[in-house]
């Protein structure tokens, strides 16, 4: 079985939730509730069936249609699917749903150096599409389109990341302060960067910011690691890209972020609103981490980190919520998981 390759863009489904044990019954309630209050915004016909994994029992089901925005009546629940690019496998529900499982699974298992599969909430997630391709559960030619979020692996190349933050220091430190500086400060950075040893290019990354502190005043090195954040946002962009797909399904910002700032969120994720303040919490622990730096987050239990290098986040946190809402804000540092060994980080984000 061979699938299509296909990107979509971001999708806002407007249905109903259930256990990944119920999907008849999920669909039955979709289709009652269709009856008693019709979605008006809705942008086709097609049915979408989102099943979400976990590592253990059934998951979770999430079933609808695609609507415009999330201007819908309280009874349905909303998914927002983001833009990702899809293995599209067709199944024949004739045969039995599970019937291309296998086949399924040794396509991503034989293309595991190619394409990983991506995750929603770290949950890994499939897509089932009812379109003009479906005829009812015992058509022989009735066919359901699978879809499976992949991302390409050479997205995720370790060791060429860390290279290029760690050059892309070197740049900024040339930029604001000359070339000595920057070698007085980088020496070593070239193999450290490129090193597969979180833990080696950590530590050598703990040095670097000491030299940093030791030779440039303080506004200076703010303005090099908020340069160096900049740039990892525009690197690493997705999250915010899907942000800003999500906030143009809502009418208003403080609908959005109402709606963003609910759970479920991402393992250590976590928000605290007070009027036009934002506090945004991460545990990177929650993945083994000191930092969800790629160049510091290997940094082991007991040794902490300038936290200098925390104005790249600050940097990258900004970048990050002007990109979702489409106009600037004010991000402010607050306490930091490599500098003081804390569980969480904190992040201040000033809406007004």
């Amino acid at each position: 079985m061979e699938p299509r390759i296909i990107e979509k863009e971001a999708l806002l489904i407007a249905g109903v939730a259930g256990g990944g044990d119920e999907t008849g019954k999920a669909w039955d309630a979709y289709m009652k509730l269709e009856k008693i209050s019709p979605l008006k915004n809705k942008t086709g016909e097609e049915g979408y069936e989102i099943r979400l994994y976990p590592g253990e029992g059934p998951g979770e089901v999430h079933v609808g249609v695609s609507v415009k925005d999330a201007g819908i009546p309280a009874e349905y629940k909303a998914f927002f699917l983001p833009a990702s690019l899809y293995a599209e496998f067709e199944i024949y529900p004739s045969k039995g749903y599970d019937s291309s499982n296998a086949e399924i699974n040794n396509w991503l298992s034989e293309n595991a150096e190619v394409y990983k599969q991506s995750r929603i909430i770290d949950k890994n997630y499939a897509v089932e599409v009812y379109d003009d391709r479906y005829k009812g559960e015992k058509d022989p030619e009735s066919v359901v389109g699978i879809l499976i979020p992949i991302t390409r692996t050479d997205t995720y190349n370790m060791p060429g990341i860390t290279a290029e933050q760690t050059a892309e220091m070197g740049r900024r430190i040339e930029e604001f302060t000359g070339a000595e500086v920057r070698a007085k400060v980088m020496t070593g950075g070239d193999e450290a960067g490129a090193s597969p040893d979180p833990v080696k290019r950590a530590l050598w990354f703990k040095d670097a910011l000491e030299r940093l502190d030791a030779l440039i005043d303080r506004e200076t090195r703010e303005q090099i690691m908020h340069a160096c954040g900049c740039h990892c946002q525009g690197v690493f962009s997705k999250e915010m890209e899907d942000a800003r797909d999500r906030r143009r399904f809502h009418k208003t910002e403080e609908e959005f972020l109402k709606h963003e700032l609910q759970p479920p969120h991402g393992a250590g994720v976590r928000f605290e609103r007070d009027g036009d303040i934002i506090y945004n919490y991460y545990a990177p622990r929650q993945y083994g981490m000191r930092c969800y730096c790629y160049l510091i987050g290997g940094l082991p239990d007991g040794v902490n980190a300038s936290p200098t290098h925390c104005q790249c986040s600050r940097a990258w946190q900004q970048k990050y919520w002007e990109g979702a809402l489409g106009r600037p804000v004010r991000v402010e540092l607050g306490e930091t998981a490599i500098s003081s060994g804390t569980e969480e980080c904190k992040f201040i984000i000033h809406l007004r």
